[in-house]
């Protein structure tokens, strides 16, 4: 989806751009559900099958070459320390902190941020560095609403990048919230 993500002329409508954000949870929904972490949830991993409504699927989550299993938590102390894309990584992993299923939640906010505004979150001009968006984010800070993310969305999106982990939103009451908004 990444490439089409900045251009205004391949934006689909509301109701399409929600079912990718619907299928794009129930992955990793699976994922959680077998104690699978991604730990590179973005755009640029979202594969689009279909723009058309009719279709049961439209997008499916993709490149598992960072997903861990969490049973391997105990095992592998590697589990940690700058898996995934600067832009989307949770405040924990930025401070180098072990991955858990709500750095995966985190992330996905970002992915509903780009995909409900068709836009990359943090612009070139005020982020000219990706570690700029790292500084920004480890002190706390959130992006603003974007004109084309309802309030709705957005009360979404700021439940699953809350500062503190576990206060996030789990992804089965994010799945809920975005059906409800079909």
């Amino acid at each position: 989806m990444k490439k089409t993500l900045n251009d205004p002329n391949s934006k689909p409508n509301e109701k399409v751009r929600h079912e990718y954000i619907i299928d794009m949870a129930n992955g990793i929904f699976y994922l959680h559900n077998n104690g699978i972490l991604h730990r590179d949830i973005k755009p640029a991993n979202l594969l689009i099958f279909s723009t058309e409504m009719e279709d049961t699927i439209l997008a499916k989550l993709t490149d598992f070459g960072s997903s861990r299993n969490l049973n391997q938590l105990m095992k592998n102390m590697t589990f940690t320390k700058g898996i995934g894309t600067p832009a989307y990584m949770a405040p924990e992993i930025l401070k180098k902190e072990r991955y858990q299923m709500p750095s995966d939640i985190f992330s996905f906010a970002i992915t509903m941020y780009e995909t409900f505004a068709w836009r990359a979150a943090y612009s070139k001009e005020k982020f000219k560095f990706e570690w700029s968006i790292a500084d920004f984010v480890s002190h706390g800070n959130r992006l603003e609403k974007d004109d084309n993310i309802s309030t709705e969305e957005f009360d979404i999106i700021q439940k699953a990048w809350c500062a503190e982990p576990d206060k996030r939103t789990k992804i089965n009451e994010i799945i809920n919230a975005l059906k409800s908004l079909v």
